[in-house]
């Protein structure tokens, strides 16, 4: 057999991938950070704050207040989106992406929870633990989307949605008492330190 002879990678070849890498990234960023994501991140962020802290202290009225904070959310994102001066061509599909995500979401907790269980005497004691475990299942839905952007765009929305991930399981696992107040604080809380870090330092 003829084995092909491979030309060695110069070290000036290798320095100017490297450097090739690293404008891409510079450039993405920049494209990141002229739309609007360091706004999303913050206005979710004090979604998140608002009513988890509901949540925590006025349990009762936490279901009503939970669906006004979303459309909040989904109109807010909606309109910085659409007056956003960066213009890319899979914009519409990121947003079809995160509906995908969350319907899916959605049909998964119907399959796979106890539901049958809601009229059975014992359900009264299993349900705030099935609720912290279902608010823990859609605060990392989403970061599991930051995760899987991260891997095409920028290992800062890997370690976004790696640290609330932790931060949910360690609330949800070691402060059961006080998980929405905790999740207030740290889900909330990275979300707008997210958004402020963008707009700081990608510019």
């Amino acid at each position: 057999m003829r084995s092909e002879n491979t030309s060695p990678v110069s070290r000036e070849d290798a320095l100017s991938s490297l450097a090739e890498i690293d404008r891409i990234m510079a450039q993405t960023r920049r494209t990141i950070a002229a739309g609007r994501s360091a706004p999303i991140f913050i206005l979710w962020g004090v979604i998140w704050f608002v009513g988890y802290a509901q949540t925590q202290f006025f349990p009762d009225s936490a279901r009503w207040s939970w669906i006004a904070l979303d459309l909040v959310g989904i109109v807010g994102t909606i309109v910085l989106v659409r007056r956003s001066p960066a213009k890319t061509p899979h914009r519409g599909r990121a947003g079809l992406g995160w509906l995908v995500l969350f319907g899916y979401a959605v049909l998964w907790v119907n399959l796979l929870g106890p539901w049958e269980m809601i009229h059975r005497p014992e359900w009264a004691a299993y349900a705030p633990h099935m609720t912290r475990k279902i608010t823990a299942y859609f605060a990392t839905i989403p970061m599991f989307g930051y995760v899987l952007i991260g891997l095409w765009l920028d290992r800062f929305f890997i370690w976004l949605g790696a640290v609330v991930t932790l931060a949910t399981l360690v609330g949800y696992y070691f402060v059961p008492d006080y998980f929405y107040l905790w999740l207030a604080v740290t889900g909330g809380g990275s979300l707008i330190a997210g958004g402020v870090i963008i707009r700081k330092f990608w510019r």
